[in-house]
């Protein structure tokens, strides 16, 4: 498969899932990037973080048509999760991707449990 094009449906799964569920970027975006195309843990968080922007542009404006966006949360989760995504980026850099993995894998897991429990 042309790699261009696996990118490309990535891409397209990941705008679902966002568009649908509120996820695409880590859940979807990051495995895949890392198990399928053998992209770097690092460089795949990173790329993950990036599509956010227009995924997410898509998305909203999809949703501020349809008078669906609660701004005060959007505004408290915002300017705080500008500040977590700083420390985050900053702080990944310095975990071994092997460990990095393996915890971003035990979240997936535990959100699936509580999800699927819930």
């Amino acid at each position: 498969m042309n790699p261009l094009f696996g990118f490309a449906l990535l891409g397209l799964v990941a705008g679902f899932a966002s568009g649908c569920f509120g996820i695409g970027g880590g859940i979807i975006m990051v495995p895949v990037l890392v198990l399928l195309f053998k992209i770097d843990y690092h460089v795949a968080v990173g790329t993950s973080l990036a599509l956010i922007l227009p995924i997410s542009l898509a998305g909203s404006a999809t949703n501020f048509s349809l008078g669906k966006i609660n701004w005060s949360i959007f505004w408290a989760c915002a300017l705080a999760g500008a500040v977590g995504a700083v420390v985050g980026a900053l702080l990944i850099q310095k975990i071994p991707a092997l460990y990095a993995k393996r915890s971003f894998a035990v979240l997936l897991v535990y959100a699936a449990a509580r999800l699927w429990i819930k």
